[in-house]
């Protein structure tokens, strides 16, 4: 399970040593040579949108995503339960249609044969980031969701044992 919980950050750090290398190569090559590397521009892009999906995982993972809690601070723990579940389910919805939908896009275009223009690469290739980001992204918020339901119930047993305390 310990190699899962880096999985993303060892994925972004492969794909942003390939981006730097084949960004340093493409310079070095219209310096000397004057010539630029056709593919470059189209690689980086495949590489960046698998790295914004691998690295939402990453955000959702440590708790990174941006919060409004100025409400949700005035809640009570049982009703910071409820919100907590609700963000999750609705976080899960949209992640799962966001798979389903790209999982149709990338069954077209393998249909179809799409190519990218520079490489001739299957789209597809592209395409299935976008579904396996969803459900990395999945798996991360379910983990999230029980680590701060836990911590909500730690709250509550806290709070149960200072007012028995109090009696």
């Amino acid at each position: 399970m310990k190699l899962f919980d880096y999985f993303e950050e060892l994925l972004i750090v492969v794909s942003l040593v390939v981006m730097v290398a084949i960004n340093f190569g493409n310079v070095v090559s219209r310096y000397f040579i004057h010539a630029s590397w056709s593919f470059s521009e189209e690689l980086m892009v495949i590489l960046f949108v698998y790295n914004s999906f691998l690295g939402a995982s990453v955000a959702y993972k440590r708790g990174a995503h941006l919060g409004f809690t100025v409400l949700t601070d005035l809640f009570s723990p049982k009703s910071k339960k409820f919100v907590a579940y609700l963000t999750c389910a609705l976080t899960t919805t949209m992640m799962i249609l966001l798979a389903w939908f790209g999982i149709e896009m990338v069954k077209n275009q393998a249909f179809f044969d799409q190519r990218t223009p520079a490489l001739g690469l299957p789209e597809w290739v592209a395409g299935i980031s976008i579904p396996l980001g969803a459900l990395l992204i999945i798996i991360r918020v379910v983990q999230a969701c029980k680590k701060q339901i836990k911590e909500i119930d730690r709250l509550l047993v806290s709070q149960a044992v200072v007012s028995r305390g109090a009696n």
